[in-house]
């Protein structure tokens, strides 16, 4: 039976109508039953190693597929066959991976960590907080003497300092780092993740193509040939934005925090390593990552050098200006496709819900879901045969004085045959002697 389009429309309208009713349904389940919410954390502390290894394996993907190349290229050159080159290129690339992994791994650890540990034990030692407080009213004598800033100033640091002061004097520091890292269940289950991970990444990579080709498989045996041409687009979408982005932000900030740590001790400035982690790791946010860092290291160093602080927040400045004009743009080039506007929306909505992680993530994201709709709207407007350029509907007042655009046409082109029209046609006699022959 044909559907009339009131009675077509009208199903469709059911259906988004049920789809919102199930999707609020789940949510409401979700949020309320804490036990269905345990169940989906028990169950990705279970699957922790192999989200782990996916991790692991995406971002060892660039690494082995540029050892691959640079090993087909060299075994290209020898006696060896396309097939053994292929294999031997594919374990060295496998292999450089995992140790470009490990290599990673062990300077978070070996290198970083004790000098962020040292660099805290320092800067909260309670003897230092008098010398602080000294050079903190020092300054403000000097700067604003004689004016109302200076009296409730001298009215209230007192007692805050008191308050500060007795506090630290409570806290033991090294009971304090050692019950934070007394827990030995949690970090041997953490470096047990972590290993099964690497494990479990080199697995997904060896086993890379044929996870693929599963999946290609199954998507097209679920839905049709347009779907799964569609499904298949927007994961080369996705894997393109989310590659050249993730992995990018992460060497732009291990570019900007090498970069700071030397250029402070060169400059002799104190807790090099501290400061530095911390441009380093807020680098990754977009837009408000260098204010995250910048501020309160700046900070920082003004309790303990005002000439200090003053230098760094004008080499952070020129940092700054040079990476977001120059080197991230080398390195990340075209990849989202959105304006700073929505990179900003997408900071504050996905930072707001999911933490730091969404902060990381919730660009890239928004861009794909951006791209999906921008796709969307325009394949509409051809249907209807209006532009697609943006900027021509900022004064557009009127649908009807909107450009259409033609029709195609289709110009038949006549093709000469391959024959002569003008020849003479055979005599009947030659005709039928050559058909005896």
């Amino acid at each position: 039976m044909k559907l009339h389009r009131n009675q077509k429309y009208f199903k469709w309208g059911l259906t988004a109508f049920l789809v919102i009713v199930a999707a609020l349904l789940f949510w409401i389940v979700f949020s309320n039953l804490t036990g269905f919410y345990d169940v989906i954390l028990d169950l990705v502390s279970i699957l922790a190693p192999i989200i782990y290894g996916c991790v692991f394996a995406y971002l060892m993907n660039p690494v082995m597929k540029l050892t691959q190349k640079l090993m087909v290229r060299l075994l290209s050159k020898t006696k060896l066959s396309e097939t053994k080159a292929e294999k031997i290129s594919f374990i060295v690339g496998v292999c450089i991976a995992v140790i470009a992994l490990l290599a990673l791994l062990y300077a978070l650890i070996a290198l970083i960590v004790p000098n962020l540990v040292s660099s805290l034990e320092e800067l909260l030692q309670p003897q230092r907080l008098e010398l602080y407080g000294n050079k903190i009213t020092d300054w403000i004598n000097a700067t604003f003497v004689g004016t109302p800033v200076e009296a409730w100033f001298h009215e209230n640091l007192d007692s805050l300092l008191n308050l500060l002061r007795d506090t630290l004097m409570r806290i033991d520091l090294a009971s304090f780092i050692g019950s934070l890292t007394s827990s030995v269940y949690s970090v041997v289950i953490s470096v047990f993740d972590a290993l099964i991970g690497i494990i479990a990444a080199v697995y997904v990579l060896i086993y890379k193509k044929r996870l693929c080709s599963q999946a290609k498989k199954i998507t097209i045996a679920v839905f049709n040939a347009k779907h799964a041409d569609r499904a298949f687009e927007i994961a080369r979408r996705t894997n393109k934005i989310f590659g050249g982005y993730v992995i990018g932000k992460i060497v732009d900030a291990l570019f900007v925090g090498v970069v700071t740590y030397i250029a402070m001790l060169i400059m002799g400035m104190p807790y090099a390593p501290l400061i530095a982690t911390l441009i380093g790791v807020t680098n990754i946010i977009p837009f408000f990552g260098p204010f995250l860092g910048g501020i309160p290291a700046a900070l920082l160093l003004l309790i303990e050098s005002p000439s200090d602080a003053l230098i760094f927040v004008i080499f952070i400045v020129v940092l700054q200006m040079i990476d977001g004009n120059i080197i991230e743009n080398r390195i990340l080039g075209e990849q989202l496709g959105i304006s700073d506007l929505w990179v900003l929306v997408a900071i504050l909505l996905f930072g707001g819900v999911f933490g730091f992680g969404g902060m990381l993530l919730g660009v890239p994201i928004f861009a794909v879901i951006y791209t999906l709709i921008d796709d969307a709207v325009n394949t509409r407007l051809k249907r209807k045969r209006y532009p697609t350029d943006t900027e021509i509907y900022y004064s557009l007042e009127s649908v009807e004085k909107l450009p259409v655009e033609p029709l195609p046409s289709y110009s038949y082109v006549s093709v000469d045959p391959a024959y002569d029209l003008q020849a003479e046609p055979e005599e009947e006699d030659d005709y039928y002697d050559d058909y005896d022959e």
